[in-house]
């Protein structure tokens, strides 16, 4: 895929319009998602694209993490909750 190099203006906002051509061709419209990378006076956006998943495979998901959770020792959501407030007072304390 061979790319397209426009110039375009930030907004006193910090916006930038991708011209309709780049939107086109990499698939992007309102509401897409992109990774926003800076290094010295190079900006770059990357899509992020999030796999997709059927009910049944998000089912099958959430069973092998619970099933996982359940082997590490956690048994419920308030067991889940106190190791979180452990964690975070672990941390205070250094």
């Amino acid at each position: 895929m061979s790319g397209t190099a426009n110039v375009v203006t930030m907004s006193s906002k910090g916006q930038v319009v991708v011209p309709r051509a780049v939107r086109e061709a990499v698939e992007a419209h309102a509401g897409t998602e992109f990774i926003v990378y800076g290094r010295g006076d190079t900006i770059v956006l990357k899509k992020i694209q999030l796999p997709k998943f059927s009910q049944n495979e998000l089912e099958k998901l959430v069973e092998q993490g619970e099933r996982k959770l359940r082997a590490a020792g956690f048994v419920n959501e308030d067991d889940l909750h106190r190791l979180v407030q452990e964690a975070i007072e672990k941390t205070r304390r250094g």
